[in-house]
């Protein structure tokens, strides 16, 4: 590999025909013709796919955890006491495949837990 000077117009010239992510030797074989790129542009990272589709609601009121969502499908469960970790381990996996079942995002099965978790229903301590 060589080392060149350039002006500052030349320089300006090159910084305006790139692109983001490419080097000035990308950008020159670029302008002239020159089969292959000094470095592999780098890949887009992929978007995440699934989206919430449904609004959904979840809550625990009385000792009752709630998921609704709103084409109108819902359930309930009983919880079991505070310190039951099994129990409420067990509710939370069948609430969170409930949620699953209704095309729930990964957000939305993390929401299940959460009010759970804010009712003061712990898996682990």
């Amino acid at each position: 590999m060589k080392t060149i000077r350039i002006s500052d117009e030349v320089w300006d010239e090159i910084a305006k025909r790139g692109k983001f992510g490419e080097t000035e030797d990308d950008v020159l074989r670029r302008i002239f013709s020159i089969a292959g790129l000094s470095r592999p542009l780098p890949k887009p990272m992929p978007s995440r796919i699934k989206k919430a589709i449904l609004r959904m609601s979840t809550f625990v009121r009385n000792g009752t955890l709630f998921v609704e969502f709103e084409n109108g499908r819902k359930n309930q469960w009983g919880l079991p006491d505070q310190k039951d970790r099994d129990g409420i381990r067990k509710v939370r996996d069948i609430a969170v495949e409930f949620a699953r079942q209704n095309s729930a995002s990964f957000g939305q099965m993390n929401a299940v837990k959460k009010a759970l978790t804010d009712a003061g229903y712990y898996v682990a301590k």
